[in-house]
């Protein structure tokens, strides 16, 4: 059985335009310019090995993956806490 990490992190506090800059930060998006060019974005937070379970909780597998995620969550001054299985 292979040990799972939980982040449930905290943007209630923010305001809608820094709640997008962060989720722009952790997840992929698709940005669209004035002239019909489309450019994907990509995120810190890989699909295959962290899985998004709900709106603010997420699923990791991998400890490397774990120590980027504490670091960007640190650095753009989100609350968070973590529980392991």
């Amino acid at each position: 059985m292979t040990k799972k990490t939980f982040i449930i992190y905290d943007l209630k506090d923010k305001t809608n335009a820094e709640r997008t800059a962060i989720l722009r930060k952790l997840y992929d998006y698709r940005d669209k310019s004035n002239y019909e060019y489309t450019y994907e974005r990509k995120g810190i937070i890989k699909k295959d090995k962290i899985e998004k379970t709900r709106k603010t909780v997420l699923e990791i597998k991998n400890k490397n993956d774990l120590a980027k995620i504490i670091e960007t969550l640190n650095k753009l001054k989100i609350k968070f806490d973590l529980a392991k299985t």
